[in-house]
């Protein structure tokens, strides 16, 4: 009878605390904080998550978790840093962690044939030197911060890509013209 009940309260705390520390109970309490959220893709991982990396919380996420679920405290802020307010974001349905609406995945065309970019994989993959750091690639020398469809990245990629997947010394790195640009 002893070793039932030794059982039954590891069970009831491990069970306990398991329970506060999941996941999804900060998804239904921001559902609860914002229930129009619900039959949107705004209830689900990718708003405080990067799907790329496990336990990868964005920007928003981050700040969810240091104010402790109090969703009003971050309304006004602009985690993403596009320019509108967490609050606006949400109720355009727009993700507030990030600032693309999809996720971050893009396929350059290229007559010498299509590049597929994770710009996800690439910002949080601990295969990739960046590891958050968006500097190493955006800014005055590099990549704009917002995609514009007008401008050609050609030269600036090929520039920053190859130094980059040179440094990393990873042998995976694509090296040759092929290995990123698939036919």
């Amino acid at each position: 009878m002893k070793n039932i009940s030794r059982i039954f309260v590891f069970v009831f705390l491990f069970g306990s605390y398991s329970i506060l520390q999941a996941t999804p109970s900060y998804q239904t309490a921001f559902v609860a904080a914002y229930p129009t959220v619900s039959a949107t893709k705004l209830n689900g991982c990718a708003t405080c998550h990067m799907p790329i990396v496990k336990d990868f919380l964005n920007s928003y996420g981050l700040a969810v978790k240091e104010k402790k679920l109090d969703f009003k405290s971050i309304e006004e802020l602009d985690s993403d840093a596009d320019g509108k307010s967490n609050i606006a974001e949400i109720n355009a349905g727009t993700l507030p962690g990030s600032q693309a609406s999809e996720p971050e995945h893009f396929v350059f065309t290229n007559p010498k044939g299509n590049v597929s970019f994770n710009h996800e994989m690439h910002v949080a993959g601990e295969a990739y030197i960046s590891k958050g750091r968006c500097d190493l690639c955006h800014g005055e020398a590099g990549f704009t911060k917002f995609f514009n469809d007008t401008e050609s990245i050609k030269d600036k990629a090929h520039v920053l890509c190859w130094k980059c997947h040179k440094d990393s010394g990873n042998p995976k790195a694509p090296q040759k013209c092929g290995d990123c640009h698939v036919k």
